[in-house]
């Protein structure tokens, strides 16, 4: 079983690398990648889990980018990555120091709406990772202002409001060229989860393509089954990579997600890329 699509506490998981590793040995996951958001904290700890417990471990990354014809949220995995690369590890901090930074916009920006959050409850969920939305959502929702994790970015964490008060993010272009500096392999993830604009997806897909784009996640949690036969027509054409991933948080950020299997156990990854 493979999984190429995970998060832990390095970024807005609920598991520490070690444990996410644990847990992948379980669920009988034989080849896991970590894709922690803008970080790459918390791979070494992971690598050297995976090695003892016989998993073979992708050291990766999942970028934060905006791309003007794409609204909301708009990410790209790399795998196999140098995480000691430099131009990468520069941006990696400058990406956590932007983070805690909107966190403190973040605050403000909830208290507009009546909601005032433990400022000391947020940051420990954040434990030594990056300060992300879902800690955000796990302490509104153990406070009664939501009735879910995903309430809270239905309504707060992810509206055009919140694109007011959100972090600068570079265009997919730049992201896409610290990954292959990296040594990585760039790919679109989730594409099932943009939000196009004046652009379709086969467009979008070719722009990324000639940034070096070498990837499609075709196959993941949330995928209708035709969705993930077009991604992956989509990669033969264009040759690309096929790969796909769980996107794993853990039960207390997306419960209906399990790792490996996704939802209701229907996540069967088959990846052309060979690692």
């Amino acid at each position: 079983m493979t999984d190429l699509h995970t998060h832990s506490t390095a970024s807005d998981g609920q598991y520490t690398p070690k444990e996410l590793v644990s847990l992948a040995k379980k669920a009988n996951i034989t080849i896991l990648a970590l894709t922690d958001h803008d970080t790459t904290a918390g791979l070494e700890e992971a690598e050297k889990e995976a090695k003892h417990l016989g998993i073979k471990f992708i050291k990766g990354i999942e970028l934060d980018t905006k791309h003007p014809y794409v609204k909301g949220n708009f990410h790209i995995l790399g795998y196999n990555i140098d995480p000691h690369h430099k131009a990468l590890a520069e941006s990696c901090s400058s990406f956590s120091k932007q983070r805690l930074e909107r966190a403190n916009r973040i605050f403000t920006y909830l208290e507009g709406f009546g909601i005032s959050l433990d400022r000391q409850k947020v940051f420990e969920y954040a434990g030594k990772g990056v300060v992300a939305r879902p800690h955000f959502a796990r302490v509104m929702h153990e406070d009664g202002y939501v009735s879910c994790v995903q309430e809270a970015f239905d309504k707060y964490l992810d509206t055009p409001d919140f694109a007011k008060v959100d972090r600068p993010k570079p265009h997919p272009k730049e992201a896409i060229k610290m990954i292959n500096d990296a040594c990585g392999i760039a790919v679109l993830a989730h594409p099932s989860q943009l939000k196009l604009g004046d652009i379709s997806l086969y467009d979008l897909v070719c722009e990324l393509k000639s940034y070096g784009l070498k990837g499609l996640e075709c196959h993941y949690s949330t995928n209708t089954k035709e969705q993930t036969e077009q991604y992956i027509n989509l990669s033969k054409e264009l040759d690309l990579y096929i790969t796909g991933g769980s996107d794993f948080h853990g039960e207390k950020i997306k419960p209906q997600i399990a790792l490996g299997t996704g939802i209701n156990g229907t996540l069967n990854v088959k990846s052309n890329l060979i690692f």
